[in-house]
């Protein structure tokens, strides 16, 4: 067998010249494989590719993947992101940059509809662009809000990319979910710090509305009054996953079937037809990167990688808390190139026992993953939500990446906050019996 860095270097290079090629990320994870196997490896393992491929795709929690996406397809196609702004809106208005906090907080709850940081992301940037324009709102901070404030899908359960990095780990994807919840209001709060201080320093960004302001409590009884029946779906799917009452899987079909009757009104054959198509593109373009992240991970294995690159983490400088920072950056340096959903599939089986060595929980990590994945979505060239903003908005991309930035500090300050106190994350499924 070859030396580990020539079996790192045809994966690596392999990898990137497919990719460039214009082949899909699966494709290219699945050619690399394979050329390390034969070139290298000499293939007498090649068979193992097909039984690894196929098995991965017998993993139950995998089932949850599609019902969440559509589930979430189902209450957009439904207008629960309109619905949703229009009843937050009230609430907000009496704050400075109250728009802006309106976007934040409706994608608390939109996170917990959707798990699809892109669906999110579009979503809401339909609905508030239009109004954030008429108010006269710098484009800066109405699009960086929305690109950012759409990363919360991945945090707040159901996530997408917490059932990507349960399917390739030993991790309870239901533990995962309820993890999520704080530490999903943490970044929430964070990204509306960041509102705040921004608007404190440039107040010319953030108008102040000239129309009546609702009394509080008359703005807290509307946004219940048109809300009452999501919060109390997300509570179901939540509750069944916390109380044990379900797996994911049955807590996503009572999903499917309130996200039905919630936009019965709105559904017509061509409402329907656009939510299982677009469910099952997304489905089928991140299941066949999980079966191809399978062969690559047997393949780690088999050849040495997974101990060879364990030993070079292991010798990053500093602590568990500086080194966990480089990891951070490294993230973020993928995250400039990648999707979410690849870095999750190649990077865990590295990065997790590494993490899982210097003493932080499994669970743990699997949040400071989502995290780190998520600012590489408002990162360029490759970040995802600013593209998303981009095609409602028809604006230049260099605006909203600008806008963007600032909103780093927030993951930053939620990192360093569970770098700093871990058990808050786990702290939660802990109590429970998911």
């Amino acid at each position: 067998m070859e030396s580990p860095l020539a079996l790192f270097l045809v994966f690596v290079v392999a990898f990137l010249v497919f990719l460039f090629a214009g082949w899909l990320i699966a494709f290219a994870i699945a050619g690399a494989t394979i050329l390390a196997y034969v070139f290298v490896a000499g293939g007498g393992a090649l068979g193992n590719f097909a039984v690894h491929v196929y098995n991965a795709m017998l993993n139950y929690d995998l089932l949850a993947l599609p019902v969440f996406i559509l589930m979430g397809e189902l209450l957009i196609q439904g207008g629960v992101a309109a619905k949703l702004y229009d009843s937050v809106l009230p609430l907000m208005d009496r704050i400075p940059g109250g728009l802006v906090h309106t976007t934040v907080a409706s994608n608390v709850i939109l996170g917990a509809c959707t798990g699809s940081t892109i669906a999110a992301t579009s979503a809401m940037s339909t609905v508030a662009i239009p109004e954030l324009k008429k108010r006269g709102y710098a484009k800066g901070i109405c699009y960086g809000s929305l690109a950012s404030a759409g990363c919360l899908a991945c945090l707040i359960p159901p996530s997408v990319g917490m059932i990507l990095f349960a399917s390739i780990t030993t991790v309870s994807l239901g533990r995962l979910f309820i993890a999520g919840i704080i530490p999903g209001l943490v970044l929430a709060a964070a990204m509306s710090l960041v509102v705040a201080v921004w608007v404190k320093v440039q107040p010319e960004v953030a108008p102040s509305s000239a129309q009546e302001i609702m009394p509080v409590g008359k703005a807290l009884v509307f946004a219940l009054r048109n809300l009452w029946p999501l919060l109390i779906l997300i509570g179901v799917v939540l509750g069944a996953i916390y109380l044990g009452i379900g797996t994911p899987t049955e807590a996503g079909c009572y999903g499917v079937l309130g996200a039905l009757l919630l936009g019965y009104e709105k559904f017509d054959l061509a409402a329907i037809k656009r939510a299982l198509t677009a469910s099952a593109q997304i489905s089928g373009a991140l299941l066949l990167v999980i079966a191809m992240a399978s062969a690559y991970g047997y393949a780690l294995n088999a050849l040495g990688l997974r101990h060879w690159l364990l030993t070079l983490l292991e010798h990053l400088p500093g602590g568990p808390f500086v080194q966990m920072y480089i990891i951070w950056f490294i993230y973020l340096i993928l995250g400039m190139f990648l999707d979410s959903a690849s870095v999750i599939v190649i990077t865990t089986p590295i990065v997790l026992p590494f993490a899982v060595g210097l003493g932080f929980d499994e669970i743990w990590f699997g949040i400071f993953l989502m995290l780190a994945v998520e600012l590489g979505n408002i990162t360029p060239p490759v970040g995802v939500t600013l593209f998303a903003v981009q095609v409602v908005s028809k604006d230049s991309l260099d605006i909203i990446a600008k806008g963007a930035l600032p909103f780093w500090i927030s993951f930053f300050l939620a990192m360093t906050f569970f770098l700093i106190f871990p058990n808050l994350v786990t702290w939660l499924p802990n109590t429970g019996l998911g």
